[in-house]
């Protein structure tokens, strides 16, 4: 019988670590703004991106630990509009694919980068408009692409200064 109440509470101590664990991912790396890739670093002034949320009236700057709240520019970018026209969303298009969804696309200061945030839909036909939002950086000289943010539901409207 002690091997059974030791079976037990092996199989309960394991689900209620995987329920943690869980629960933790959920409001570290969904609700919050977690994000450990260093990737951004090989930007250059990737330090002039922000990240806004409308709704929210909320702003961001990348970090080491993902997104850090700063001060709101109180901008309203209630609507966001891309040029489609552009030399930038063209090249943006060119390289994730006809049928990828640009939710918004900005070129760096300097001229050199494309920053663009793409919409891949984890709805899978669902009912539901569900989102995972990469904000990526293409190098215009040498063609390569750098996700600088990646997350579940994280929509935001992105400028470079």
């Amino acid at each position: 019988m002690k091997w059974l109440q030791r079976l037990l509470l092996l199989v309960g101590g394991t689900a209620g670590l995987i329920l943690v664990v869980s629960i933790m991912y959920f409001l570290l790396f969904v609700l919050g703004n977690v994000d450990f890739s260093q990737s951004y670093r090989n930007i250059n002034n990737y330090e002039g991106i922000t990240f806004t949320n409308t709704y929210k009236h909320k702003a961001y700057k990348r970090t080491f630990w993902g997104l850090k709240e700063i001060a709101y520019p109180g901008v309203s970018l209630d609507k966001h509009e891309i040029d489609r026209s552009s030399s930038a969303y063209e090249l943006v298009k060119r390289k994730a694919g006809e049928h990828a969804r640009i939710t918004c696309c900005t070129v760096s200061p300097d001229g050199n980068y494309v920053l663009y945030a793409e919409a891949v839909s984890i709805s899978n036909g669902a009912s539901t408009d569900d989102d995972h939002i990469y904000y990526r950086v293409l190098n215009i000289q040498d063609g390569s692409v750098t996700t600088i943010y990646d997350g579940v539901y994280k929509c935001f409207w992105v400028t470079w200064q």
